[in-house]
C-alpha cells in the first residue's frame, strides 16, 4: 500500500541515481524495490520526470518537470498541452502535483510509460461525457484518468485509495483509474 509519507518521500532513489528520465524508468521490475532503499534519508528527489502517452492523440511527454525541488513551468505547460481536451483542442495548466503522482507510479510499479486517457476537459466536453460529474476535477485541471500497461486498474485504484488526500475512482471493467487533487473521496463508478 502507498501512504502519504511514501508518496512524498518514496521515489527518492529512482531519480537521485538517474541521469535521464528513461534510465530511471527502464530499470526493470527486477531492480524495483518498494519503498526504494534509503528513501527516508534521501527524501523526495529534487529532480523529477514523467513519461506518458496521451492515447487519444498518440502524443508523448517525456521530460523532467522539477529542478532543485521547484516545478519547471514550461515543462508543466508542455505536459498540460499534451493531455489537453483533444475534442475542443483547449488546454489549461494542470495541477503539477498530478505529475508527482505519476512520478511515484513510474517507480512503484516499474513502468516506463503511463497511458493517459483524460486530463483537462472543457465544460462543454464534460457535459457530453456519460456519467461525468458536473463539477468534475477534470474541468479544474486537477484530474487524470490513467492506465498502467499490464496492470489491473482496480488493483492500482485500491492501492492508491490509501492516500490521505485527493480522489480515487475505480471503474471495474474500464481501461482507466481516476486520480485527482480534490477533497478526499473514494468511489466505484
Amino acid at each position: 500500500m502507498i501512504d502519504r509519507r511514501t508518496l512524498l518521500f518514496g521515489a527518492a532513489a529512482a531519480a537521485v541515481s538517474a541521469g535521464t528520465p528513461a534510465m530511471a524508468a527502464e530499470t526493470g521490475a527486477a531492480n524495483c524495490v518498494w519503498p526504494p532503499p534509503n528513501w527516508q534519508k534521501n527524501g523526495f528527489p529534487s529532480r523529477r520526470w514523467v513519461k506518458i502517452l496521451f492515447v487519444h492523440t498518440n502524443e508523448r511527454f517525456n521530460n523532467f518537470y522539477t529542478d532543485e525541488g521547484k516545478y519547471i513551468v514550461p515543462a508543466v505547460e508542455q505536459f498540460s498541452r499534451t493531455v489537453r481536451d483533444f475534442r475542443a483542442n483547449e488546454w489549461k495548466m494542470l495541477d503539477p502535483r498530478l505529475m508527482d503522482l505519476l512520478f511515484v507510479l513510474h517507480w512503484k510499479y516499474c513502468k516506463d510509460e503511463i497511458r493517459i486517457f483524460s486530463g483537462y476537459r472543457s465544460e462543454a466536453t464534460n457535459a457530453h461525457i456519460e456519467g461525468a460529474a458536473k463539477n468534475s476535477q477534470h474541468i479544474q485541471a486537477r484530474a487524470l484518468d490513467i492506465h498502467l500497461p499490464n496492470m489491473d486498474n482496480d488493483a492500482v485504484a485500491l492501492d492508491f485509495r490509501t492516500f490521505v488526500f485527493g480522489g480515487v475512482g475505480m471503474y471495474p471493467g474500464k481501461q482507466f483509474t481516476h486520480m485527482d487533487m480534490g477533497n478526499l473521496r473514494r468511489w466505484v463508478g
